[in-house]
Order: structure tokens, then C-alpha cells, then sequence
């Protein structure tokens, strides 16, 4: 009796909460073509549709359940499109640094479906009328996923871009290495979107920025490249030179090796790691001026070398080569005349002003130039008048800012007043000059001052011409250059 009561009771359970159930379920219209082709695609959007089948939960769970079921469906097709999209752009570009990794691509397809998701439409719901099942169809615009894609693709490549910069203004690492970073930080640079970057700098600054970096960068490798031609080239022509029969060509290929050797020294005093250090040029020149039999410039450059870094340690060497070598003072003296200018381009200036005359001083020029242009200098000429202010700065032995530059500069300059009197001698009727000022001489090395000698005069009187004082002034300037310049050369050598 107990067992029969309570199968009636299930049974009327049972009969209520199916009545119940049916009279949740609406009249939901025809089915909607949409619920046989959830996910599609046109040129305008992206369709996706979810359903819940929980018939028994309250109506506004059922549609957050299909809603969010709608949502997965759309952000898979979407991040099947973004992914693809990054793929395929990312084959037509070769920059190094520029791949995406398995990583980033799933972080970047990411980030790229959460932004083209705020923007969803839900356009339709349909229930199904038997089941009771919840239908809900979303979309969303292809511009807002096109935005989503630009949104996760630059804050991707411009954690990359600035991840390259700091290697490319990273000076322990290589030349090569650097301006790698530096293109392939400008090919990300070129695909960001900085309206999506939180960030102070702009596409501006980093243009700027990398672009000045990679000039420098190409400068500095340009320069590294010229080097090494350089030393082989210096290194052939020696080897040359050993086997020539005539003493002309054996003296050209000598000449310009020892050119080639100094200006690397002067590019590159600290020398090139892994090329060859200061001392490593100064035991080959030593070595060439031996072969142009010149025991002073050989034993000057291995003094010089057995005290200077070196790649390939032969200081002892230098020392015992040096210690053999014998010359004399004068022939040392001319030995160091030859190897400060030899092969080295030399600027020109003279420049003076008597009274009202003022000009190019070519007497003057013309006595530098028979001193240093037989030593080797590639000699030029600076013509342009100084200002008062250039002038007054020189004779005070200051090099103007306005002239300075690479390379050396010789200059002389004279400034002060030009007299004139009747001659005293009772049968000329003519008259006599006089010069009464400033003088200086300088030689500037890269816009530094490495020697000036200044000093004050008054010249004889000549009867002929205020240019003849000039011309004689000039003469005898030259001339106390050479003295003082030769006891500079004397001391530097012994320091």
C-alpha cells in the first residue's frame, strides 16, 4: 500500500514539471535560416550563433549562456582571421628581428580578438518551440576587427621596436648585430599604430631617433670597412715593395703604405679590437722605414711601439730593434719633419692686416709650402678673409670656433700698423716702411691648438714698398716657425 502511494506521487510530480516545462517554451516563428549556417562571413561582418539547452533555468540565464556561447564561436573565427592575416604579412617581410614567434603570434591573435570583441551586435534570438532551446545571433563589423588587428599587432611590434633599439644602442655588441636591431626596429617602427600605444614618444621621435642611429651605425661600420682594405692594401704594398728591381716603384708602393698605415693611426689611435692595436702600426712603419733605409725613422717608430698596446705583443722585439738603430741629430731632425707631415693633408692660412691693408699673406704661404709640401703634406690653400675678432684670436694664439676643423691647419697671421717716412738719405726723394704689431703662428689638429708661438716686433725700415716689409716680414715669420716647430717636434719625441 505504502509502495503504490508513492509511485502515485512520483508520477504526479513528474506530470507537473512536465506541464510546467511546456509552458515555458514560446512561439518562436519559423526557424530562421541562420540556425543552419551559425558562422558566416560577408563583406561586411562576421556572424557567429550560440544556444542554450538548459530549458530549465530562468530565461535571462538562458540568454547570457547563448550569448556567451555566440561570443567563443566569433572569437575563434576571428582568431583564425587575425592569425592568418599576421602570417601572411609577416612571409613578404625579411628584416632580422621581425618574426613572430609561436609566442607573440598567440599573444598578439589575443590581444587582437578581446579589441575587435567590445563592439558586438546581438542582432537576433530565436527559441525553439519544441526543445525550448535558446538561440541568439551576434556580430561584429570586419572594421572593428581590422581595428582589433592594428590594436594587438602594435602593441606587439612596439614592444619589439623598442627591444631593438636597446641592442642597437648597445656598444658591446657588435657593429653587424646593431644595425640589424636598428632595421628591424624600423620595419616595426613602420607598421605601428601609436594611437594604440601608450607611450610619451611619437612616430616622429622614433623615426628620427632610429634613423639617426642607423647613419651613425653605417658611418661607424663604412669607416671599420675602410680600414680593413686600408691595412691589407698597406700590408700588399709592403710585400711589394720587397720585390721590386727598381728603386722608383719601390719607393711609391713604400710611401704609400707608410700613408695609409698613419692615417689609419690617426682614425683609429686606440686601434680596432681584433684588427690591430697603436703599436701594431707603429712596429709596420718602423719596419718601412727600414726598408727605405732610414735608421732614424725606424728606430723613432719602435721607441714608439715598444711603449704602445698591441694586438700581436712584440714590444721586446721593438725595443732590442730600436736599441741597435744609430742616427744622427740632424738626420733625426729631418726624419721627424718627414713623418708628421708625410701623406697628410694640410690646410693653409695667412692672413694679415698693416693699417689699412689687409689680405691673403702669400709670401708667407708660399714659405710653408717649400717646407711642407717636399715632406709628403697634401697641401691646400685657405683664401677668405678673417674678421677682426678671427684675427685678434690668433695672434693671441686662440683658434675662432668658425675655423676650426678635421685635419691640420697651419696658419700665420700678422696684425698691427704699416709707417711711413721720407727717406733720410738727401738724394732719394722717396719714402721708407715700416711694419709695428702682432704675429703668431699656430698648428691646429682637429680644431685643437697643438702649437702656436706668438710674439710682438717692429721691422727695419725699407725703402722700396710696404709689400716688400710684408714680403720679407713673411720670410723671416717662416723661418722662426721652423725653429720653434723643429724644437716642439724634438720634444714631443723624447715625452
Amino acid at each position: 500500500m505504502k509502495f503504490g502511494a508513492t509511485v502515485f506521487l512520483a508520477t504526479a510530480a513528474f506530470s507537473f514539471f512536465s506541464s510546467a516545462h511546456a509552458a515555458a517554451c514560446t512561439e518562436g516563428g519559423p526557424r530562421p535560416a541562420w540556425i543552419d549556417s551559425p558562422e558566416t562571413v560577408t563583406d561586411q561582418h562576421f556572424f557567429a550563433a550560440g544556444v542554450s539547452d538548459s530549458a530549465l533555468v530562468p530565461l535571462s540565464e538562458r540568454i547570457a549562456t547563448a550569448k556567451q556561447n555566440a561570443l567563443k564561436s566569433l572569437s575563434e573565427m576571428i582568431q583564425v582571421s587575425v592569425k592568418n592575416a599576421f602570417v601572411l604579412e609577416q612571409t613578404s617581410r625579411k628584416s632580422w628581428g621581425s618574426e613572430f614567434t609561436d609566442s607573440n603570434l598567440s599573444s598578439v591573435t589575443q590581444t587582437s580578438t578581446e579589441a575587435s570583441l567590445r563592439n558586438v551586435e546581438i542582432i537576433d534570438t530565436w527559441e525553439d518551440p519544441k526543445s525550448c532551446d535558446m538561440w541568439l545571433r551576434a556580430r561584429v563589423s570586419k572594421a572593428d576587427v581590422e581595428k582589433g588587428k592594428q590594436e594587438g599587432l602594435s602593441k606587439m611590434l612596439f614592444a619589439a621596436m623598442k627591444a631593438n633599439a636597446e641592442i642597437a644602442q648597445n656598444d658591446t655588441q657588435s657593429l653587424d648585430k646593431r644595425l640589424a636591431a636598428t632595421e628591424a626596429a624600423q620595419d616595426a617602427l613602420s607598421r605601428i599604430a601609436f594611437e594604440f600605444v601608450k607611450d610619451p614618444g611619437s612616430a616622429d621621435y622614433y623615426q628620427k631617433l632610429l634613423g639617426g642611429l642607423k647613419a651613425s651605425l653605417q658611418r661607424a661600420k663604412d669607416k671599420l670597412q675602410q680600414a680593413q682594405s686600408d691595412l691589407r692594401e698597406a700590408d700588399l704594398l709592403v710585400a711589394e715593395a720587397g720585390m721590386q728591381t727598381s728603386e722608383n716603384e719601390r719607393a711609391k708602393r713604400l710611401t704609400r703604405a707608410t700613408i695609409l698605415y698613419k692615417t689609419l693611426l690617426a682614425n683609429h689611435n686606440a686601434g680596432i679590437p681584433d684588427m690591430f692595436g697603436p703599436g701594431d702600426l707603429l712596429f709596420k712603419l718602423g719596419e718601412v722605414e727600414l726598408q727605405r733605409r732610414s735608421p732614424c725613422g725606424a728606430r723613432n717608430y719602435f721607441q714608439q711601439a715598444q711603449d704602445s698596446a698591441q694586438l700581436i705583443d712584440r714590444r721586446e722585439i721593438a725595443r732590442k730593434k730600436a736599441e741597435t738603430l744609430a742616427c744622427s741629430a740632424d738626420d733625426m731632425e729631418k726624419t721627424l719633419w718627414r713623418q708628421y707631415f708625410e701623406g697628410r693633408p694640410v690646410t693653409l692660412l695667412c692672413y694679415f692686416k698693416a693699417g689699412k691693408d689687409a689680405g691673403s699673406w702669400l709670401k708667407a704661404c708660399d714659405g710653408l709650402n717649400n717646407v711642407i709640401r717636399p715632406l709628403g703634406a697634401e697641401v691646400e690653400f685657405r683664401n677668405k678673409p678673417l674678421t677682426a675678432a678671427q684675427l685678434t684670436a690668433m695672434t693671441q694664439g686662440e683658434m675662432p670656433d668658425m675655423l676650426r676643423q678635421e685635419g691640420l691647419l697651419l696658419a700665420v697671421v700678422a696684425s698691427g700698423q704699416m709707417a711711413s717716412r721720407v727717406d733720410r738719405d738727401p738724394q732719394s726723394r722717396g719714402r721708407d716702411y715700416q711694419f709695428d704689431g702682432a704675429m703668431a703662428s699656430l698648428l691646429v689638429e682637429n680644431g685643437e691648438v697643438v702649437f702656436s708661438d706668438r710674439f710682438k716686433g717692429t721691422t727695419g725700415w725699407n725703402p722700396i714698398s710696404a709689400d716688400m716689409v710684408m714680403d720679407v716680414l713673411g720670410i723671416n715669420v717662416v723661418k722662426r716657425w721652423q725653429s720653434k716647430f723643429s724644437k716642439f717636434l724634438n720634444q714631443d719625441m723624447k715625452q
